[in-house]
């Protein structure tokens, strides 16, 4: 069956962005859906010398990066809108250069906060009049300084997770407050070996650090306490073991060279303590 010219060009687009994908060491798959396009210039020219973007049919990118072989290509289906992101950069620094790269824009009536949105206390630009209404439906104090509104103090107008609503987002827009943090979203990076997701590659650095600590100690806390040896537990399980021996040794009376101070010790106190108790001098 002949194929038509738009499979015959996408079949062809999709060979020389295969042939693109090689030349990198990181290829990611970008979100771009409810980003805002010119957030999305800006972006791409913090990212510049570093990743280059490629806009094509969903079909076309799963198709160049399912001839390279690369697992990747089955997550391009799980993306709305995707954008090829190609580099040689690591993918976590990536994400953490797009999370450093951030942008706030206003949030839009039916829309979903991720953070509690607060109205700071002190004036506003608004004249008394129709505003005061609107701040008092949704429990926000007023009072009127110097000809203009005042909020009385900072008030928790939407909580993280709520919805806003169309007069509370009329309300922000008014007052120019950008509550809505956009941040490139790369949903999936491969790095050559592995396949990252947005979960993994936005946790921030920190994080990881106090993460592996936890989980180290609890496992060095268990090896000890199960004598599990390895190069991690073997220093901590003898210093266990010569404390629990220099105690007992201690406790019974056994003399020995690293001991003998704290025998001597002992018997002092116990003498002294003995003489106060018989009437000595």
């Amino acid at each position: 069956m002949k194929k038509s010219r738009g499979s015959l060009q996408k079949e062809k687009t999709a060979e020389e962005l295969n042939k693109k994908i090689k030349k990198y060491k990181t290829i990611g798959i970008v979100e771009i859906a409810g980003y805002p396009s010119e957030s999305f210039e800006r972006i791409k020219k913090v990212f510049r010398g570093k990743a280059d973007f490629v806009y094509a049919n969903k079909v076309v990118i799963f198709n160049a990066i399912n001839k390279s072989g690369i697992k990747l290509a089955e997550n391009v289906e799980k993306v709305k809108m995707p954008v090829l992101l190609l580099s040689n950069e690591d993918p976590f620094e990536l994400a953490r250069e797009a999370m450093e790269n951030a942008t706030f824009t206003k949030l839009k009536s039916g829309e979903i906060s991720n953070m509690d949105i607060i109205l700071p206390s002190g004036p506003t630009p608004f004249p008394p009049g129709p505003m005061l209404s609107q701040f008092s439906s949704i429990g926000v104090k007023t009072k009127t300084e110097g000809g203009k509104i005042s909020i009385v103090s900072d008030t928790t107008i939407v909580k993280e997770g709520e919805k806003v609503s169309e007069k509370i987002a009329g309300i922000l827009s008014s007052m120019d407050i950008k509550p809505k943090e956009l941040v490139l979203s790369i949903v999936y990076a491969y790095d050559g070996k592995y396949i990252f997701a947005k979960e993994l590659l936005y946790t921030k650095k920190e994080t990881y650090i106090n993460d592996i600590s936890r989980i180290f100690n609890a496992a060095l806390k268990i090896s000890v306490d199960k004598g599990i040896i390895n190069k991690y537990s073997i220093k901590p399980m003898i210093k266990k073991i010569y404390i629990g021996v220099r105690f007992l040794s201690l406790n019974r009376n056994i003399v020995s060279s690293s001991n003998v101070r704290d025998i001597l010790a002992k018997a002092t106190n116990g003498a002294d303590a003995l003489n106060k108790v018989i009437g000595g001098k």
